[in-house]
């Protein structure tokens, strides 16, 4: 997985492991799927252009390899919003997993548009292909999944406005 390890914390007095919980764990998580879902979007908008170019088989690789990246940031996403003890937390994660799914969606289908195009199969492929779009469609109503620092600064600015 990208991003550090879990990070162990050991009790002083009976030696015990504690695991990260709350909104550390939150904050973790969001930063992991962040980083995972950067990448499955480079991935697909290079498997897009490699469509183009006509390498189908090169662009399934793309497709499924964005497809498995947005997969874990989607879990990784979702982890951040069971974690989260706050309000700008839970709705920033619940939006990046939310549009990192649609795009999860999206590469599957594009992958299958290009293996059914590889088989001939043209109106299977142009079905894929726009159920594919609608979900690309779909992603764009959840706006830009932030970074890991906006997102600390949006929490940081929720917090000086209750005080």
């Amino acid at each position: 997985m990208l991003g550090e390890p879990q990070p162990k914390v050991v009790c002083r007095d009976c030696d015990r492991e504690a695991t990260l919980s709350g909104t550390a764990a939150a904050q973790r998580a969001y930063r992991l799927g962040y980083t995972r879902y950067r990448e499955a979007r480079r991935q697909l908008s290079d498997a897009l252009a490699t469509v183009e170019d006509g390498e189908l088989a090169l662009a399934r690789g793309g497709f499924d390899s964005a497809a498995s990246d947005f997969e874990d940031s989607v879990e990784e996403f979702t982890t951040a919003v069971r974690e989260a003890n706050d309000d700008v937390l839970t709705e920033w994660s619940e939006r990046a997993r939310k549009k990192a799914t649609c795009l999860w969606q999206a590469a599957e289908w594009l992958s299958g548009m290009t293996y059914a195009s590889e088989q001939g199969e043209s109106t299977q492929a142009s079905q894929y292909r726009h159920d594919a779009e609608n979900r690309l469609q779909a992603a764009t109503e959840y706006g830009t999944v932030s970074s890991p620092k906006e997102l600390l600064q949006a929490a940081a600015t929720e917090v000086q406005s209750d005080t």
